[in-house]
């Protein structure tokens, strides 16, 4: 239906959809705020850390596009605000090196005496992950490492890869719904899987069945100039494929050897725990 094709609209409405989402953001940061407030209140500040960010970001009228897409890795969707704080800890930084969200739980369990850094020989270590620790940038206010590349992944290719019941747990049942549209079209089509790989300055988005991306995002930050394939480009495109190809095989079919000592819960059908 013409009301949900965005090439029906007209410039202007992208601009509201801007203005209403950035009402929001302002929204969410009073919040925010009132949640510190309380632990202050509560006499908690000085013993609490706290971690704020996002799963996603969205494209909120950007490139005259709404929401986000499962195929789509750009920096609107996948750089995220982090911001974080230790009691006594680094004070009115920012910190430029990219970093995950991986590096959340991992920081989280440093902070408690979780040994997550590995599954070698070393005591007490119960399993590794592929994260870092944010501990130097959040108590010493380093900048941590300027080189580092970071990556996520998206999309599917089938139908097969969704959720249970329809696409993004859209009820498939209610062909009246807002996502009904989409879930069709997505669990018809697809939407493009995709691995990237980012650092400071560029970024490498590969689709196996669909448009590759490669940015330079000194010169290039709204991710309108598409190096991939370019002749140019090839010996950075080259580079960015192996060091993706490595993390890919390294982080691949991690099975740990040691057990958590707290171990899974025993299940009871009678619902007593």
């Amino acid at each position: 239906p013409a009301s949900l094709n965005l090439t029906t609209l007209p410039e202007d409405a992208f601009y509201r959809v801007h203005a209403a989402y950035l009402g929001m953001v302002s929204y969410n940061d009073y919040l925010f705020g009132e949640l510190l407030h309380g632990v202050k209140a509560a006499g908690l500040y000085d013993r609490t850390a706290v971690f704020f960010s996002s799963d996603h970001g969205d494209f909120a009228g950007d490139y005259h596009l709404v929401e986000k897409w499962p195929g789509a890795a750009d920096d609107v969707l996948t750089r995220v605000p982090l911001f974080a704080r230790l009691p006594n800890g680094a004070r009115n930084i920012v910190a430029r090196a990219p970093v995950s969200l991986f590096d959340i739980p991992h920081t989280m369990c440093h902070l408690q005496g979780i040994n997550v850094d590995g599954d070698g020989p070393q005591l007490g270590a119960v399993g590794g992950t592929f994260a870092s620790s944010l501990l130097p940038t959040l108590r010493e206010g380093t900048d941590g490492d300027l080189r580092r590349v970071v990556r996520a992944e998206g999309g599917f290719s089938s139908w097969r890869d969704l959720h249970p019941g329809g696409s993004d747990h859209v009820d498939m049942d209610d062909p009246r719904g807002m996502y009904y549209p989409r879930a069709v079209e997505e669990m018809a089509e697809g939407s493009p899987k995709w691995v990237m790989a980012r650092n400071l300055t560029h970024k490498l988005v590969y689709r196996p069945r669909g448009v590759s991306e490669l940015y330079d995002l000194a010169s290039d930050p709204r991710e309108l100039d598409n190096l991939w394939g370019k002749p140019s480009a090839a010996p950075l495109q080259g580079a960015m494929e192996r060091e993706l190809l490595g993390w890919l095989v390294e982080t691949a079919d991690v099975t740990p050897t040691r057990m958590d000592p707290r171990r899974t819960p025993k299940w009871d059908p009678n619902g007593r725990g």
